[in-house]
């Protein structure tokens, strides 16, 4: 008898040991199959506008730390993609494809931030500026005087060729009338004024050409407004949450030596700062709507 009840004893035991398993197995096969599970994918767009001439991998590896930080902030997993292409970003971003967007040029963030309903982030602290140029033999004193003139710019409707336009404008000239030759690259721009070529140019202050030009001995005869620089703009699928920790985490990047690396690799050597709307919708406001609705 005695033995009988030890046997049964120790079967409940072990009945209530393997009760005990079952649980815990269930939730480790629980928690395996949640890791598996592929996470949610935001796409994140960078534009170095139609000059770039990086391909997609020279600028994925660029932006590289940059993206890292903004998948860290984002708890979520990104997917970077360079774009060059205005015509196709504009169609994705109105599809709001892209959940955040780092862009050189600021003409389409603004159109996204009035028209798509994505919101400022960050900009970089160095405003932009388009610059027309002249040679150092130039006779060519204001942009009054551009008018019949030879002129060299970036793509048509590309952001620099819109802001000339905008400024030919307020100086009473029509750019349509004018003498106008088109380079995508600005550093042929460069050399092409360098050499002669044309009696003006158009380029960004923040190129090489820009930053070097008056340094080599040549004119500026026309400097734009400030214009908003290296914008980050953010989607609505992008919470509140996350939205505030992307831009703490950009705007902080001034603060640190690695940050400094980042933002120097990235060409944003100043830093960035948090951006409103405003300024964007200034943007489009003076430079008008000139390329063909999509």
């Amino acid at each position: 008898m005695r033995s009988v009840f030890l046997r049964l004893s120790l079967l409940l035991l072990a009945l209530g040991a393997a009760g005990s398993a079952l649980p815990q197995s269930q939730a480790k096969k629980a928690a395996a199959k949640a890791a598996a599970a592929p996470q949610a994918r935001l796409f994140v767009a960078i534009n170095e506008g139609a000059a770039g001439n990086a391909d997609a991998s020279e600028t994925l590896f660029r932006y590289q730390e940059l993206t890292d930080l903004v998948e860290k902030q984002m708890r979520a997993r990104v997917v970077v993609v360079a774009v060059r292409d205005p015509k196709k970003l504009k169609i994705s971003l109105k599809k709001q494809e892209y959940a955040l967007l780092l862009s050189r040029p600021s003409d389409l963030p603004s159109e996204a931030i009035r028209d798509f309903g994505y919101r400022p982030v960050v900009m970089a602290k160095e405003p932009g500026r388009t610059l027309f140029i002249v040679h150092k033999n130039s006779p060519i004193r204001t942009i009054k005087e551009v008018k019949g003139r030879t002129i060299l710019t970036p793509d048509q409707y590309s952001y620099i060729w819109r802001v000339a336009n905008a400024m030919l404008r307020d100086a009473n000239i029509n750019m349509a009338n004018e003498k106008v030759r088109a380079m995508r690259d600005q550093a042929a721009i460069g050399w092409s004024m360098e050499n002669e070529f044309f009696d003006v140019g158009v380029v960004n202050s923040i190129s090489g050409v820009g930053r070097s030009w008056e340094k080599n001995g040549h004119r500026v005869i026309a400097r734009s407004r400030e214009l908003p620089n290296m914008p980050m703009i953010a989607s609505p699928q992008v919470t509140d949450v996350q939205f505030a920790a992307v831009r703490s985490a950009l705007v902080a990047l001034a603060d640190s030596d690695g940050g400094r690396v980042v933002l120097k690799k990235i060409g944003v050597a100043t830093g960035f700062q948090e951006a409103s709307p405003q300024a964007f919708l200034d943007l489009l406001k003076w430079i008008g709507d000139l390329e063909p609705s999509l």
